[in-house]
């Protein structure tokens, strides 16, 4: 599906001025409207030699307004304040969302994504962004895409690798999944040029953009929607650190999608085989991954962010002892090491600092650094589990966390790490790669390292990469 070339018709405004972090101006009526200028995206110059011309871009998000969360005002102007002409000024849109037969660009809109949200966004923002910011007619036009089921991105990602000459941007409207299906979902070619994904958060924890835009979040801020559309325009390419899981025979990966998306075939879980996955977030058994794997069903999705939640309340009352071989291999190690516990409460393998925008589950990681921190617990009780967990929403202090019995919260960076599962219910046999959902055989298990290819470039904001490379 392409995009309609035809361009938003911006209103024509004056007498902009931006005082106490508000941007205020003065319609053709001479009325005055104002915003924050946490609302503001970018600024474009279209001016020719013959008269000045400024688009200044607003988003401005209503969570309660049920059908149209998202407006984008085009705010067309002679002039511009010197704060607009010092911030984000760009003259054109960047080569990188520019269709050109050597230069793909790719939407998805993936509609289950958190709340299904995602396709207001394209339609009423993204969608007339894009064609505002063209000032010249499209003629390779982008490419749409919007899922129809669970299966859509993997089937797309199949495809995504052309000639070794082409480059290709993917602009994806999605949640962690959708990275998660894009990294494993593709096969690449050798010597083509790693696609570039530029995330815009609309899934329900959406880890990998908060990690990765934690250092330019600020509170009060920009929207995550706001500061991810300004990446899409102004951010720089880095290629995106990623692990790989690998799982003993016999393991399969665990939803409750159907191709068909029938609600009958909805309720039940759904099997495929699996060796191997790739992921950029977090890899874990225990207490993380029983919550996503119980909260991924129809009925707890509709509640969004607050499913997990809900889930974790019901199974901090089992405080289930995990049954579980762990194997640490420390950084630039060979051997592992055997940790001492024979039952755990949370194994978790993290290469992003943050689960949610508030949930800083690794503090001492760096956006793209490319370093894999363990997060561990033995089998405690549910109020030891639940006072480590919260001391994640308080900056990551979980990491701190001691008890007077000498059990604690063991936080450090590592090589790699290998689990080997002693459960006979196969409902605590479950491990969890960026959301997907993996049960092993009994005596079964899952090894993390980090992977020895690069899979994909990402859009972050310049302040985060040298290179091409993290900060760090």
């Amino acid at each position: 599906m392409s995009l309609n070339a035809g361009h938003p018709t911006p209103k024509s405004v004056h007498s902009l001025q931006i005082a106490d972090a508000t941007l205020s101006w003065r319609n053709l009526d001479d009325a005055e409207e104002r915003v924050s200028t946490h609302e503001i995206l970018f600024t474009i110059d279209f001016s020719t030699a013959q008269r000045p011309n400024y688009i200044v871009y607003v988003l401005r998000e209503d969570a309660d307004a049920q059908s149209q969360p998202f407006h984008l005002d085009l705010l067309q102007t002679d002039e511009i304040p010197g704060e607009l002409r010092h911030g984000h000024l760009l003259n054109g849109i960047p080569p990188h969302l520019q269709p050109t037969p050597s230069n793909k660009v790719d939407v998805i809109v993936s509609t289950k994504s958190g709340t299904g949200r995602a396709q207001s966004f394209w339609q009423a923002a993204l969608q007339p962004l894009l064609q505002s910011a063209s000032s010249q007619p499209v003629v390779e036009q982008y490419n749409l895409v919007v899922t129809q089921d669970a299966q859509s991105v993997r089937q797309y990602a199949k495809t995504i690798d052309g000639p070794p000459s082409a480059t290709r941007t993917i602009i994806l409207l999605s949640g962690d999944g959708g990275v998660a299906d894009l990294l494993n979902g593709r096969e690449p070619v050798p010597d083509a040029p790693l696609p570039l994904m530029a995330l815009l958060p609309l899934g329900t924890g959406n880890a990998l953009f908060h990690s990765l835009h934690k250092p330019c979040a600020t509170t009060p801020g920009p929207t995550p929607l706001v500061l991810a559309l300004r990446t899409l325009f102004l951010g720089a390419a880095a290629n995106l650190p990623v692990f790989e899981a690998k799982f003993t025979p016999g393991s399969h990966m665990v939803t409750h999608a159907d191709a068909d998306g029938s609600q009958a075939a909805l309720q039940l879980p759904h099997r495929r085989q699996v060796s191997s996955l790739y992921g950029a977030i977090v890899a874990s058994h225990g207490f993380h991954a029983s919550i996503v794997y119980e909260s991924d069903t129809p009925t707890y999705r509709v509640h969004g962010a607050k499913r997990f939640g809900m889930v974790a309340q019901e199974l901090l009352k089992l405080s289930h002892p995990y049954k579980a071989a762990l194997d640490v291999r420390p950084p630039s190690a060979v051997k592992f090491e055997r940790d001492a516990h024979e039952t755990h409460g949370y194994i978790l393998v993290s290469m992003v600092s943050n689960l949610e925008s508030n949930f800083t589950i690794s503090p001492a990681s760096k956006p793209l650094d490319g370093k894999l921190h363990l997060v561990h617990f033995g089998a405690v009780s549910g109020d030891r589990a639940m006072e480590a967990m919260m001391k994640a929403y308080d900056g990551g202090k979980h990491v701190d966390v001691k008890w007077d019995d000498g059990e604690r919260v063991r936080y450090e960076e590592v090589g790699g790490v290998r689990i080997v599962s002693d459960e006979d219910d196969e409902r605590w046999r479950v491990f969890c790669v960026d959301g997907t959902i993996v049960q092993v055989a009994r005596g079964g298990g899952m090894s993390v390292a980090r992977a020895s290819r690069e899979l994909l470039r990402v859009l972050v904001d310049a302040s985060c990469v040298v290179d091409g490379r993290g900060t760090a």
